[in-house]
């Protein structure tokens, strides 16, 4: 593996900033290669076209959804019914999204959407059958560590789960979403041991009161199985976690969560997430982010997160 240039460690505004920024960027590398076979990428480059024929820098709907999920947090607070109404608004307008077109819905989160506009309660808007267990609300759950990163642990995965559940409620998602942000909020601490953060997240979800404690087993289950990079949510989190924790730099992270394809831009957004916060804004690739269409879009949503910003956590 080769590293990037050395930074200095990263305050929590970096960590914040890099985050948001690491998402996109990461999504925007894999959309060119959604629904690619593994063995046919040979070569991950930041560039357009792809099924989508989208132009460079351009994010997806999980880049779109994580953007809605942090203009609610940091503008009406935890409130699941404006997550909706935000989250619509994407859906229906193409609010939140780079370009002229809305892209790339799952079927969950279409369900979804339908279920919002006919009035259900936000809550209890996503489908909770077997087969809705798709990564739909695992792209976009990041700023619930960010903006509540100095909730407990209970109150941080209620409201990870809650927030799963306006797009997918099954257990699977919503444990999938708590241990995300967990693990999130460990890496804003600057925490580095990446094994010791998951086996404490993970012993810190099983003492909560809303833990899902069967779908938590189904979890560590599938870590032994072979990575897809697929839509499955229990794939999805166990491939960005082995594209983050076998990388040295954001970029080898997002560049191996491409690598698996399939779902490229999910993988790689969920990965570069983590890895922007690991790494801070100043370790995303600087000639990624310069070609990143939507500023005008995300960056007064990273201005109101960092200037909501505390101190540097403990």
């Amino acid at each position: 593996m080769t590293s990037e240039p050395t930074h200095p460690t990263p305050t929590i505004r970096d960590r914040l900033e890099g985050a948001v920024w690491g998402h996109l960027a990461g999504d925007a590398l894999g959309v060119p290669y959604e629904f690619r076979m593994p063995e046919g990428i040979e070569t991950v480059e930041f560039r357009g076209g792809g099924g989508h024929g989208q132009p460079p820098g351009t994010w997806s709907d999980d880049g779109a959804l994580m953007l809605a999920l942090l203009d609610s947090l940091t503008s009406a607070g935890f409130d699941p019914e404006d997550q909706g109404r935000k989250a619509l608004a994407w859906a229906d307008s193409g609010a939140y999204a780079p370009g002229t077109t809305v892209f790339d819905i799952g079927g969950a989160t279409s369900t979804a959407m339908r279920h919002l506009r006919k009035g259900v309660a936000a809550v209890n808007a996503g489908p909770s059958g077997e087969h809705d267990c798709g990564n739909g609300s695992l792209m976009r759950i990041l700023p619930v560590a960010l903006v509540g990163r100095d909730l407990s642990d209970a109150e941080l995965v209620a409201q990870a789960q809650i927030a799963s559940r306006v797009t997918h409620g099954h257990p699977r998602p919503q444990v999938a979403c708590a241990l995300y942000v967990l693990i999130a909020r460990d890496l804003l601490r600057g925490e580095t041991d990446t094994a010791a953060i998951l086996e404490a997240c993970t012993a810190r979800y099983r003492s909560v009161p809303e833990a899902h404690l069967e779908a938590l087993e189904e979890l560590i289950a599938r870590r032994s199985k072979v990575r897809y990079g697929a839509g499955y949510v229990l794939d999805t989190f166990w491939s960005a976690w082995e594209a983050l924790t076998g990388a040295a730099s954001y970029r080898e992270a997002v560049i191996a969560a491409v690598k698996y394809g399939h779902d490229a831009d999910t993988t790689a957004c969920i990965t570069g997430g983590l890895a922007g916060i690991r790494w801070g804004i100043d370790g995303v690739a600087e000639e990624w982010l310069v070609q990143m269409r939507g500023r005008e879009i995300a960056e007064p949503l990273v201005r109101r997160l960092v200037d909501l910003a505390s101190e540097p956590m403990p």
